[in-house]
């Protein structure tokens, strides 16, 4: 894959900044196994086996994002961004299994999910010379409808809220650490397998995300 990015310093207060990111192909390896590979591999007259092995086409989705950021006051700035991911290139998941199927794909599942957005708002605040506090908000959208929310990816539509803090210990050294609690929506689910049923119900939880860094300039 490759990334393509570009930034205009409209003034000493203001600046907008444009990113790109190509989709990137991956192909992965492993084996199956199984009932289902068994019963296929008696049915055409062979011994089953532990293990088949296979391959998987994956591809992960191209992303775009546009930000800007504006120093309001000596201590207050305000920044905000929205993000496009093109996640309706994932449609199904197929695997190849040659010694089973020849050249002809596994259909493990189908996904038919949609693109989605992430818009996001923030502010920095220099509360000292040292000592920067910093929160954020945003709403990032569901890749997948309704109709086709699956149990092996319940996707939903999620609330971001984040606040944080960085501490210049030193001219070389700097602290920062960060909290997220992201709400997830609740979402029904009404998934239909041909071999397994149907499963009703609904989907919902929530995530805690914190991180902490050091930085040291030589």
């Amino acid at each position: 894959g490759w990334q393509l990015g570009s930034a205009w310093q409209i003034n000493e207060n203001n600046r907008i900044g444009f990113n790109y990111r190509s989709e990137v192909e991956l192909n992965l390896t492993g084996s199956a196994s199984g009932a289902v590979y068994d019963l296929t591999s008696a049915a055409q007259g062979k011994k089953p086996s532990a293990s088949y092995a296979g391959s998987m086409a994956l591809t992960l989705p191209a992303t775009a994002e546009i930000a800007s950021f504006h120093q309001l006051t000596n201590k207050v700035a305000v920044h905000a961004s929205f993000n496009w991911t093109d996640w309706s290139s994932f449609d199904k998941l197929e695997a190849s299994i040659p010694s089973l199927y020849g050249n002809n794909p596994d259909l493990i599942k189908e996904e038919n999910w949609e693109d989605n957005y992430r818009l996001a708002v923030g502010t920095t605040y220099q509360y000292t010379n040292k000592l920067v506090l910093r929160s954020g908000i945003a709403y990032d959208t569901s890749a997948v409808s309704d109709e086709h929310r699956t149990q092996t990816i319940p996707e939903t539509d999620r609330l971001w809220l984040s606040m944080g803090a960085g501490y210049n210990w030193s001219q070389s050294l700097t602290l920062d650490a960060g909290f997220t609690y992201i709400f997830a929506k609740d979402a029904s689910m009404n998934e239909v397998d041909p071999n397994l049923g149907q499963f009703k119900g609904e989907t919902t939880g929530n995530v805690w995300l914190v991180g902490i860094q050091a930085s040291y300039r030589f």
